[in-house]
């Protein structure tokens, strides 16, 4: 899953629980805190207290702690940027499979051979 990151401007930051200025205040962020969110929403057309363009991210983790009560926060609103260094976090490559040493085959009469890998020939 694709996640963001953000750092507010300035101290008293809201996170709301919804992407507008209507919505309830869940909590406050200062100036400089990491705030990571996997959603992007954008506003396609001005509105009351919104600017076509405007876009929140929704928060999941500040400073690398999960939040238990997730909400939005501004990135741009009304036209100004509330938050800054604004970035899409790479998603780590899927693990590579581990080679086993060994391994056990059973035929249907029941008898077991373990096999055991020498080497690996590319």
């Amino acid at each position: 899953m694709t996640q963001y990151s953000m750092t507010p401007i300035n101290n008293g930051t809201r996170m709301r629980a919804d992407h507008n200025t209507f919505a309830a205040v869940i909590a406050s962020y200062n100036r400089s805190q990491l705030i990571v969110g996997d959603e992007v929403w954008e506003a396609t057309a001005d509105g009351n207290e919104v600017k076509k363009g405007d876009k929140w991210l929704h928060v999941t983790s500040v400073d690398g702690v999960n939040l238990t009560d997730s909400g939005w926060m501004a990135y741009i609103h009304k036209g100004v940027a509330v938050c800054n260094n604004f970035k899409e976090i790479a998603s780590p490559p899927p693990p590579t499979p581990i080679f086993p040493d060994t391994f056990t085959l059973t035929d249907p009469s029941g008898a077991k051979a373990e096999y055991k890998f020498v080497r690996i020939i590319e």
